[in-house]
């Protein structure tokens, strides 16, 4: 059944509590021309006339009155239903996340915990992975990776860049002499990161006071593609590992102060940017929304 009226009850309920066509164009941001129209059309359809409208004077007429009566508890009742589906207490279904699995666990076990606490009728799974996936096609709803650019079809919030430094533990450097310059780290035994796209391994240093470049190709006979086997790896006197300080972020207080950073006047560019993703679409579900803005307030600060 259609209702040909239905979508001129907020005009008319609007122009009868402004009682004047130039107050409810106000309200309603659009012209009194247009307000004029849709009344018009309104009356047509319901075959009666429910405003007396001269130039001073504005008035409901009897079924005008009955009319706004009607017409003002459907309004109140609808925006009453919008607020209950739209209120993050009532946010209830199922949320697929993909991850980067060297930072993921890092970073997002902690708010995730947060987020189920809050939200507890939305539902989790998470699938930490170093391998980009097609979110749609895999049927996720939210990804986190690490990405020189978000792939077409997405959109992209960025939170940082992996500002990597050499690390490695004290026992291992305990005999391998004075490291002062990025040319002395080719002494060194390196833990890489490699996975099946790309591997880790060739470095700019730049001096941070002289701006002196130095590019260096490492090299290294342990190689791997999850950060946290990386730190294992230096924690047990492998070698030396490029690592951003997020990767530190959970040992405790004891292991950190066994790690050094090594030639700590030079530094590298920034890589790998973290983004946030999500399908480009013109309705995005309540909850994908409501986790996105969670998590762009939790991460902003990283």
């Amino acid at each position: 059944m259609e209702i040909k009226w239905l979508n001129y009850v907020p005009i008319y309920v609007t122009l009868c509590e402004e009682k004047s066509i130039a107050g409810a164009a106000k309200r309603l941001k659009c012209s009194n021309a247009h307000i004029s129209r849709q009344l018009q059309q309104l009356e047509s359809i319901l075959s009666v006339q429910l405003i007396h409208r001269t130039t001073r004077q504005f008035n409901l007429t009897y079924d005008g009155i009955e009319f706004y009566k009607q017409a003002k508890h459907l309004l109140d009742s609808a925006e009453a239903i919008n607020a209950k589906l739209l209120s993050p207490e009532s946010m209830a279904g199922k949320l697929r996340i993909a991850a980067s699995a060297s930072f993921g666990s890092i970073l997002l076990t902690e708010p995730l915990a947060e987020f189920c606490r809050t939200y507890p009728k939305i539902d989790i799974e998470v699938i930490f992975t170093e391998s980009p996936l097609d979110l749609i096609e895999s049927g996720f709803d939210v990804a986190f990776y690490l990405t020189n650019s978000p792939p077409e079809g997405y959109v992209g919030h960025y939170f940082r860049s992996l500002q990597c430094k050499p690390f490695a533990h004290i026992n291992y450097m305990r005999n391998q002499g004075e490291i002062t310059h990025p040319s002395h780290l080719n002494k060194l035994n390196h833990i890489l990161y490699k996975n099946t796209d790309f591997t880790l391994n060739n470095w700019t240093f730049s001096n941070i006071k002289s701006k002196e470049n130095v590019a260096i190709n490492l090299e290294g006979s342990f190689s791997v593609n999850l950060v946290a086997s990386m730190v294992d790896a230096m924690l047990n006197g492998c070698g030396v590992a490029m690592l951003d300080e997020l990767a530190l972020s959970k040992l405790s207080p004891t292991k950190r102060n066994e790690i050094v950073q090594l030639i700590p006047s030079w530094e590298t560019q920034p890589i790998l940017p973290l983004y946030l993703l999500y399908p480009k679409r013109k309705h995005l579900p309540q909850r994908t929304k409501l986790f996105v803005d969670f998590f762009r307030d939790y991460l902003g600060s990283i």
